[in-house]
């Protein structure tokens, strides 16, 4: 028999008549505050259950369904959640015990409408996740692995993104709202109807992002980014005035048609940037 306890009184909250918790079935469980440091629970049935403010560091979920899960506040550091299907859970403000990288790892998993909003999520891995209309709002996401992963309309407003790496991710329709995305890898990333507004962007790579319908609007350091001149455009953008105000001079005329200006109204630009240069 197995006995989860609570991670401060040591009282007991669930007894499992088993060896293992792999492939358990726990679906709706209370296991709030529980400690399932170090636990195997690969492939367990966990749809609904209630894990806030649990301590899961180092523990293995691959291929778990915690769909439905309240997952609030619990300490996932070097947790392993490969494969795992948490379609709908609340994983608000996760990790917050954890001072620097968290390293809990979601690799192909299913996160599609997740609520991850307000947790510490550096150094986390998320490679090849659905992540669908994700709430990724107010966190640390600096140096996390994001490649190939689908973020389709999530939301990365006022989130730290510094180094994170989001090569190959579908940001079709995502929202980036005052994010920080200086050293951010953006090779390759699908960057359709995407909103990029008051985002810092300098030493951002977008070698061969796609851009169509794309709004970029209040980038002071558009110009510092890496990669603007192998840009890939599809539909016409749109760039706001404060964003060229800062960069027009040092954005080629390539760049500019390919965001939808026509070269009439470049030529209009640069001549009223000059006057007001020199006035």
């Amino acid at each position: 028999m197995i006995v989860i306890l609570h991670k401060e009184s040591g009282q007991p909250l669930l007894e499992f008549p088993g060896e293992t918790l792999a492939g358990a079935s726990l679906d709706h469980a209370v296991l709030l505050g529980a400690d399932l440091r170090g636990r195997d629970l690969r492939g367990a049935y966990l749809r609904g259950v209630d894990l806030c403010q649990a301590d899961l560091r180092n523990a293995v979920l691959d291929g778990a369904d915690l769909r439905e899960a309240d997952i609030t506040l619990a300490t996932l550091g070097g947790t392993s959640l490969n494969g795992a299907n948490l379609a709908d859970a609340r994983l608000q403000a996760i990790n917050l015990e954890i001072v620097g990288p968290a390293h809990t790892d979601f690799t192909g998993s299913e996160l599609t409408r997740v609520n991850l909003k307000n947790s510490n999520l550096a150094g986390c891995t998320f490679s090849d996740a659905e992540m669908r209309r994700v709430d990724l709002t107010h966190c640390d996401l600096s140096w996390a692995l994001l490649a190939g992963a689908n973020l389709t309309e999530a939301n990365l407003s006022y989130s730290n993104l510094r180094d994170a790496n989001f090569s190959y991710a579908m940001l079709l329709s995502a929202l980036f709202n005052d994010a920080d995305l200086r050293g951010a890898n953006l090779r390759h990333t699908e960057l359709t109807a995407a909103v990029l507004n008051g985002v810092q962007l300098s030493d951002a790579d977008l070698t061969r992002a796609h851009l169509s319908g794309t709004v970029i609007a209040r980038c002071p350091d558009l110009h510092q980014a890496q990669g603007l001149d192998l840009l890939d455009y599809l539909n016409p953008s749109s760039i706001d005035m404060p964003s060229l105000r800062h960069s027009l001079n040092e954005l080629s005329d390539e760049l500019l048609e390919g965001l939808g200006l026509e070269p009439g109204e470049i030529n209009a630009l640069r001549s009223m940037h000059r006057a007001e240069h020199w006035s």
